[in-house]
Parts: C-alpha cells; sequence; structure tokens
C-alpha cells in the first residue's frame, strides 16, 4: 500500500533531508490538520536569512548566560538539531523557550530551559534570537569540557558570541543572526487515550532492532502492554513491554491505540534525546501525532510527530 507522511500543519518543504517521504495533499489532510487544532497558515513566510535582529518588547535587551559545564547544553542544543534548521528562542527574566517545527511541518520540538540551568543568566526584558541551529551546534562542538563558556548577544553587530576561556587562554566564536519569525508557533491541542511513561534506553532499543526490517514502526498502547513493531522485506521486529516490565514505569489507557511513524523520525529524535534523558513519557491515540516527553533535571524537551497516512 502506498504510504502518505502525515503534516502538522501545511506549508512547502525547502530541501528538507526526508523529502524523499511523500507528503499528503492539502485536501487529503484537512480535517486531519483541523482536528490538530494549529493554524493553517504558519510558516507561511520564509526567514530572512540576511537580515539580523533581536526584537525586545518593552525596553533594552541585554542577553548572556555563563555555563561551567557545556556538556549537557550542548546535548540539548544537539536534540533540537535534529529537526530544527533556524530556530526562535524567546527570552525573558526567567527562562529562554523555543516552539518550532522542521522544514516539512512533520515533527514539532517544544523546549524549555529555566535560568537555574546556567550558571549565571541575564536577560533584560523580553527577547526574540533567531538562530542558524546547526550553526550553532558547530561552534558549541569546538568548547573543550574544561573550558569555561560565555554567551552573549552583540546587538550593535548583530552577532551572538561565544566566548571560550580555560586559565589565561580565551577563544571567541562570533555568528550572525537571523530576523525572527512575524508568525508564532502554537503549541497542538491534541486529547490523547493513551500514555507510556519507559526508560529511555528501552526505547531506543526497540527502535533500533525495527530499523533493521523497516522504515515505518508502529507504536500501540492495548490493554496492559506497549508495542513496538515493525515489519518489511527483510523480515519483522516486535518489542512487547507488559505493565510490569521493569522498564515501563507507569501505563494508562482510556482506549487502544496506535499509530506508524517514519522510523528516521523517530529514530534521529530519540537518539539525541537519550543523552539527556532517562525517561520519556508517550502519549498516543490512534492515528493521531505522538507526544514524546523527554524528561530532563531541569526544563523542558517534548516533541511532537505526525503519523503516517495509509501504511
Amino acid at each position: 500500500m502506498r504510504q502518505q507522511q502525515g503534516v502538522l500543519v501545511d506549508g512547502a518543504d525547502p530541501g528538507h533531508r526526508r523529502e524523499h517521504h511523500p507528503v499528503l495533499p492539502l485536501h487529503q489532510v484537512r480535517l486531519h490538520v483541523a482536528r490538530l487544532q494549529l493554524s493553517e497558515h504558519l510558516f507561511s513566510s520564509p526567514i530572512n536569512l540576511v537580515a539580523a535582529s533581536c526584537r525586545s518588547f518593552g525596553g533594552v535587551v541585554l542577553f548572556e548566560v555563563e555555563i561551567s559545564h557545556i556538556e549537557p547544553f550542548r546535548n540539548l542544543i544537539k536534540a533540537l538539531s535534529v529537526i530544527v534548521e533556524e530556530g526562535s528562542f524567546n527570552m525573558d527574566e526567567g527562562q529562554m523557550k523555543l516552539l518550532a517545527m522542521d522544514p516539512s511541518h512533520v515533527a514539532m520540538v517544544d523546549f524549555e530551559l529555566p535560568n537555574e540551568f546556567f550558571d549565571r543568566y541575564l536577560c533584560e526584558g523580553e527577547a526574540k534570537l533567531s538562530i542558524n541551529i546547526g550553526e550553532f551546534l558547530k561552534f558549541l562542538d569546538r568548547v573543550d569540557r574544561d573550558e569555561q563558556v560565555k554567551i552573549k548577544l552583540d546587538e550593535e553587530q548583530a552577532r551572538l558570541v561565544i566566548q571560550c576561556k580555560r586559565g589565561g587562554h580565551t577563544r571567541r566564536f562570533m555568528m550572525p543572526i537571523l530576523e525572527p519569525l512575524e508568525e508564532e508557533v502554537p503549541s497542538p491541542k491534541i486529547f490523547f487515550k493513551a500514555s507510556a511513561r519507559i526508560l529511555t534506553q528501552s526505547l531506543r532499543r526497540a527502535i533500533r532492532d525495527a530499523a533493521l526490517v523497516s522504515e515505518h514502526v508502529k507504536l500501540e498502547i492495548a490493554g496492559d502492554e506497549l508495542k513496538v513493531s515493525a515489519v518489511g522485506d527483510m523480515g519483522s521486529a516486535f518489542s512487547v513491554w507488559e505493565r510490569e516490565a521493569d522498564d515501563l514505569l507507569e501505563l494508562r489507557s482510556e482506549e487502544d491505540s496506535s499509530a506508524t511513524f517514519t522510523l528516521s523520525y523517530l529514530q534521529d529524535i530519540i537518539n539525541a534525546a537519550v543523552v539527556s534523558s532517562e525517561v520519556a513519557t508517550l502519549e498516543l491515540s490512534t492515528d493521531m501525532p505522538i507526544k514524546m516527553n523527554f524528561e530532563l533535571p531541569q526544563g523542558r524537551l517534548i516533541y511532537y510527530l505526525a503519523p503516517c497516512i495509509g501504511v
């Protein structure tokens, strides 16, 4: 049967790496999108890659953070980079947030870090900072584990400054900031019928098993079990956790729920998140997007992924 990839919102796919997966035409997914209660006009305006600005609301903006251990922060940025190319962080005195979609409008990430995560956090007023996530990660990858890091906004030059220091040696990188998106991405409003709280490593093993045989994977919560299954020309792979399984921490089911997803998306997301999160909560309803909440010591890391239609 011909597979169709659902979308969270309607929109173009500007050269995304998974463009070989067909996207369901708008006339076929209008009802599906309406059920997600997401606006159909999101992301209608492209990001201006030349202009750079950091917009403030109600005053002067000054943003600066200091980090003594770069690894946790770098891992979280890696987790964002698997679906987000360019993103706009919303910042205030209490936290920095990112709500963004991948270019295909198939996946969404809802990310938040409180100011307590950083050794020092300074943000006067409210600001929106738009950057290329992949390029930012390249600079962070150059930071050694024993270096002190300062990240600050240089408004005059419209640059983000990454400064690394160890002893008397200082290194400094500068990258351009982008024009912020005018339109906001709303959080999906989906009522889930089932959920499972599971060790992230256990879920990762099941997804890696599924990757041996298929490009799609089915997740199902039925009765007292969580199931991950894949069937393809090379064979089949099944993982089942009963309610009393050690790796399955919680299971809730108002009704049996299942959906099929593009495996590459799930694999990229889970592989990136497992470094930062030991426990994930999966929320499902039949043939609806899945919500994956990866628990963090501080902050929030949630993904939504649209299902494949007609698999």
